[in-house]
Formats: structure tokens, C-alpha cells, sequence
């Protein structure tokens, strides 16, 4: 779903996009200068939005030439965006105002990995959700799913992390809550949620790599995010690594999903026993170990904050991972020049020693010139990443979306 903005609303959407990026909150005179707009047509463009609710005066004055001016600001407390975003084994949905400030935060956990509690769980966390908003809600949904999503159409092409093919999930949506979505992978929304309000922020360019059972990017140029020309900007993590590596789920062998996703980290801890069994080695204490032996459910992510605790053969698995992702990372830093590559996803937040590792393999390979350009730092927002960037997709279109709404 894309919003095309009609012609006669794009000085209403220049005004919008001013007052939200404004270091200090301007006046109609600052706007009328700053978009060369007469000072009646800024007057009445900023009564059209004083009346929509998306901003609001100031009660302080700034005094110049002439009459006092009144400082214009997004409003605090007129209007909410619902994001929503799985990861992990569960969703967890936001309420945000205006400004992208966290107003009501809640989990779901989903029983299976199956398409149908994916959606189930989804709608019930929603619905859940749309009984507690805080206020008047934009009529926009934006979620955060795994896979290639087709934005326009809703649909999750495929996810090869979890074997789905063509999930018609934004029709799901509408029919269950009567709301539109707005839907995109799970790690782009993580990209655009750091670049607004982590260590992305006044970033002009920048990548974003989300690791977890899947691996993608955010690639963010000149501050818009890249998405191609049907979506699959950003799908490094089939990015072939070794033509004779392991299977991927996309069908092809050596894709760097298979050989450095949260399934291949525990693989590594799997082959890392395995050796030390055939070679007749005493096992020292473990608790990677006891969970092997006691046959339970071994995640990347356990792995990921047992290396950050100092765990040795948790460390020596990621190292492996980390290996062959710093190679991607230099690849990256040649050929985008980016300022900034920020290191996410499930198996990204669980501690600094992934970034550390990458940053390490990818000043081994990357060209000078770019390199040092760039810098390479654990992403700050963590599990709501995915989620607070949904919601920015609502955030994105508040114009159109409230403007549509009142028509």
C-alpha cells in the first residue's frame, strides 16, 4: 500500500515535515521564509493542521517584527499510531504518539510457528490492543513480519527462515479490525525505528542488519529507505557465500542466512560437541552442554547471551558466524559507503560481542577509503525496534491518512 500525496496537499505536507524536523519549533513567519509561502497562505496551512490535530501552538510568544509570533508543534496528546512486529516467538505491539514516544507497550507469545497462530496471535494482540488506545487512533496499522512483503498488496511473499509462501496477511487484518495495514519486513522497520530514535538518529546513511532465524537489512540512502523494485532491497541474508555450503530455505546452497543466522550459530555449537566427542575429550561443565544432553530446545539467542557472559565454546561459535558476517559487512562498506552499519535483530541485541566480532572481520577487508567512513555499533532500541518501526509507517502517512479520514 503506498500513499501518493494529491498535488494540492504537498504544501500541507512541506509545512507538516518542517514543523516535525525544525530544531526549535517555528512560526508561521518562520514557515512562510523557510518554503517561500506567502505569510496568508503559511497562516491558513498551519489553521488546516491546527484543525486536523497534528499540531498544535505553543503558549509562548516569539516577538520580532511586527506581531508577536506563536510557535507551531506536532500535537502531544491528539492523535495515536498501533505498531505491531514479530520476533522471536512472540508479537509485541506500541501505542506511539505523535513524536514516536512509547504510550502503551504489550506481548503476545505465539504457541507455534505455524501461519495460523502467526495470524492468530497477531489478531488477538490487535484486537486486545484497540480496546485500550489512549486516544483518537490513525487508521493505519503498521507491522513488522518476517519475509519478503509485498507493501502494496499486504502480502508476505515468502519467508524462507519459516517455510511460508504467499500470506495474504493485510487481508487478514481489515477483515478481523476493519483497519488497513501497512506491512514490511520486521528488520527494515528495526532499521527505520533506529535511524529515527537510536543511534541512527541525524544519520544520513546507513545500514541496518537484523540477525536472527533470518538475516536482513535496512539500507537507508540520503535518508530514504530503499525498498527496489518489488520489495526485496535489503534480503542480504541470501547473498551467496559458498556455492557448496549448506542448504537455505530459499532452495539454494551457501546463502549467508545458512551459514550465519541464529539456526547456524546453534549448528556450530552442535559441530563444536560433536568434535569434542570424536576426539575422545572430557567435556568440561556447560550449561550449552546440559541443555545438549538433556535433549532440550538449544536457541542462537541462549548462545548469544552466554557469549556475552563469557562462555568459551559459545564465543567460539559466534566467532565462526561473525566470521563470514564481517565479510558481508565489508562487501557492504565497498560498495554503499555507508556512515553508519547498526547491528540488530534477536541474535544482534543479545550483547555487544556479535558487533564487536563483525567490526573486527569487516576492518580486515574493507577498503580504506570507506572504511573510514564508517563506524559499526549494536543497535539501542532492542526487542521494540521491530515493533517502534511499524508504527513509524503509520507515522510516515499521518497526513494522508488523517486527511483521508475526514473526507
Amino acid at each position: 500500500m503506498k500513499f501518493r500525496l494529491p498535488d494540492e496537499w504537498k504544501n500541507l505536507q512541506a509545512t507538516l515535515n518542517y514543523i516535525e524536523e525544525a530544531d526549535t519549533p517555528p512560526t508561521r513567519a518562520n514557515i512562510a521564509e523557510h518554503l517561500s509561502l506567502s505569510r496568508t497562505t503559511a497562516s491558513a496551512i498551519a489553521s488546516q493542521l491546527i484543525n486536523a490535530g497534528l499540531i498544535e501552538e505553543l503558549k509562548t510568544e516569539i516577538n520580532g517584527r511586527g506581531r508577536p509570533g506563536i510557535p507551531l508543534r506536532l500535537s502531544s496528546d491528539k492523535w495515536f499510531a498501533l505498531g505491531a512486529a514479530f520476533t522471536g516467538n512472540e508479537w509485541r505491539f506500541l501505542f506511539v504518539d505523535l513524536y514516536g514516544r512509547i504510550i502503551r507497550e504489550h506481548t503476545e507469545q505465539v504457541d507455534s510457528l505455524t501461519v495460523e497462530d502467526f495470524e492468530k496471535t497477531l489478531l488477538k494482540g490487535l484486537s486486545f490492543m484497540l480496546k485500550k488506545k489512549p486516544g483518537p487512533l490513525l487508521s493505519l496499522i503498521g507491522i513488522g513480519s518476517p519475509g519478503v512483503v509485498d507493501s502494496d498488496k499486504g502480502v508476505i511473499i515468502h519467508a524462507d527462515d519459516m517455510g511460508w509462501r504467499q500470506v495474504s496477511l493485510g487481508e487478514r487484518i481489515h477483515k478481523a479490525v476493519g483497519m488497513e495495514a501497512l506491512i514490511m519486513n520486521r528488520y527494515r522497520a528495526s532499521g527505520l525505528a533506529e535511524a529515527r530514535f537510536g543511534v541512527g538518529r541525524n544519520v544520513k546513511n546507513l545500514i541496518y542488519i537484523g540477525v536472527g532465524t533470518g538475516i536482513c537489512a535496512a539500507f537507508i540512502n540520503d535518508g530514504v529507505l530503499l525498498e527496489g523494485a518489488n520489495f526485496s532491497a535489503g534480503e542480504i541474508g541470501h547473498i551467496l557465500v559458498d556455492p557448496e555450503g549448506p542448504l537455505c530455505g530459499c532452495g539454494k546452497r551457501g546463502c549467508l542466512q545458512a551459514l550465519a543466522s541464529s539456526p547456524a550459530l546453534v549448528e556450530a555449537v552442535r559441530e563444536i560437541h560433536a568434535l569434542m566427542l570424536k576426539n575422545g575429550k572430557k567435556l568440561p561443565p556447560n550449561p550449552l552442554w546440559d541443555i545438549l544432553h538433556a535433549h532440550s530446545l538449544l536457541s542462537g539467542e541462549l548462545i548469544g547471551e552466554e557469549a556475552n557472559r563469557g562462555n568459551a565454546v559459545a564465543i567460539a561459535a559466534m566467532e565462526r558466524i561473525a566470521e563470514i558476517l564481517g565479510i558481508v559487512a565489508a562487501n557492504l562498506i565497498n560498495t554503499m559507503n555507508p556512515q553508519k552499519i547498526i547491528i540488530g535483530g534477536t541474535l544482534g541485541d543479545t550483547g555487544p560481542l556479535l558487533t564487536r566480532l563483525i567490526s573486527r572481520e569487516a576492518e580486515k577487508r574493507a577498503m580504506k577509503t570507506p572504511l573510514q567512513a564508517v563506524t559499526i555499533e549494536q543497535g539501542l532500541l532492542g526487542a521494540r525496534a521491530a515493533a517502534l518501526g511499524a508504527a513509524c509507517l503509520s507515522l510516515r502517512c499521518k497526513l494522508e491518512v488523517l486527511l483521508r479520514q475526514k473526507q
